[in-house]
Parts: structure tokens; C-alpha cells; sequence
């Protein structure tokens, strides 16, 4: 709106400038009282001119001060939603990680439940389908041979330790001199 204004009085001023040289070149006067007459107008001109802008100057006080104030609000709105969006992202935050916290404590989680399930189906299938029938032979056949593997390492152990006398299943040694068990 002020653009407008400023464009209005810069085509008068250009107007006023134009209507003076015009003036000049056809003044029916001689040039001295053409010149003087033309003073009087051009400082009647420039005291209307002063007063108009003094007066644009006395209205555009209150437009000023009321968008002077209004920008001052929106600024104060502003920091205040950001110091709300500022807070509310630290209570997230915080939430977050006590969320974070308490999945690691207790060991579960959305991931881990997914897994605890999938599991559970897969054992499921395991051990109730026809079609995983081979597969749960061969398991049985690499439990058999772990067992029979543990009991054979067990069994050299406990003769490593007796120093191969016989043992008790509580690890003490079995003397053959005399039949009392003693501690090792």
C-alpha cells in the first residue's frame, strides 16, 4: 500500500516538474517576474509538500505502532511455541529412553516378541508336520551322537581325575585299600 502511495507522489512531483518547464517556455511574462512568481509557487509547493508529509508522517504514527506491536507479539508467540515444541521434544526424548530402558530390562521387546513367537511356530511345525518328519530323525540322530559323545568325555574325565580308580557321583574317590571314600 505504501508502494502505491510513493508511486502517486512520485508521478505528481514528476507532473509538477513537467507543468513548470512548460510554464517557462510559454510564460506570457518577462523572466525576472516569471522567475519570482515562480519561486512563490514552487516555495508554496514545497510548504504544501512538507505539510502533506507531515501529516502522512502524524497518520502512519499509529500504523507503525500497531504493526511494530504486532510484529513484537508474533515474535513473543513464536519463542513461546518453540520453547513448547523444545520442551515437548525433551519429554519425547526422555520418554524414548525410558521406553529403551525398560525393554532392556526386562529382555523383550517388539522384536523380541516377534522372534518368541516365530520361534514357538516353527517348533510347532517341528514337531507336528509330516513333511519335517526326515528332519526331526536327523535331530534325534545329532542328540543321540552329542549324548553319547558328552557321556564318553564324561567318563574320561572322571578316570583322569580318580587317577582311575572309581568314583562317587559326588566326585570323591573310591581307595581300593581301604573301601572309606575320601575327599580329593
Amino acid at each position: 500500500m505504501t508502494d502505491n502511495r510513493s508511486g502517486q507522489l512520485g508521478t505528481l512531483f514528476l507532473a509538477t516538474v513537467l507543468g513548470v518547464g512548460v510554464g517557462l517556455l510559454a510564460a506570457p511574462q518577462p523572466g525576472t517576474k516569471t522567475r519570482k512568481a515562480l519561486r512563490k509557487k514552487i516555495a508554496a509547493l514545497g510548504e504544501d509538500l512538507g505539510e502533506e508529509l507531515g501529516h502522512l508522517e502524524e497518520r502512519s504514527r499509529p500504523l507503525r505502532r500497531a504493526v511494530r506491536d504486532r510484529a513484537e507479539a508474533a515474535g513473543r508467540r513464536g519463542r513461546e511455541k518453540y520453547e513448547e515444541a523444545r520442551e515437548r521434544y525433551e519429554e519425547l526424548n526422555e520418554d524414548v529412553d525410558d521406553e529403551l530402558e525398560l525393554e532392556e530390562d526386562e529382555g523383550s521387546g517388539v522384536l523380541g516378541t516377534m522372534l518368541t513367537i516365530g520361534a514357538g511356530l516353527a517348533t510347532a511345525y517341528f514337531f507336528s508336520s509330516e513333511s519335517a518328519a526326515p528332519a526331526r530323525e536327523r535331530v534325534r540322530e545329532a542328540a543321540a551322537t552329542v549324548r553319547d559323545e558328552a557321556e564318553a568325555r564324561w567318563d574320561r574325565f572322571q578316570r583322569r581325575r580318580g587317577n582311575g580308580h572309581p568314583a562317587t557321583e559326588s566326585g570323591t574317590r573310591i581307595d581300593p585299600a581301604d573301601s572309606a571314600p575320601q575327599a580329593s
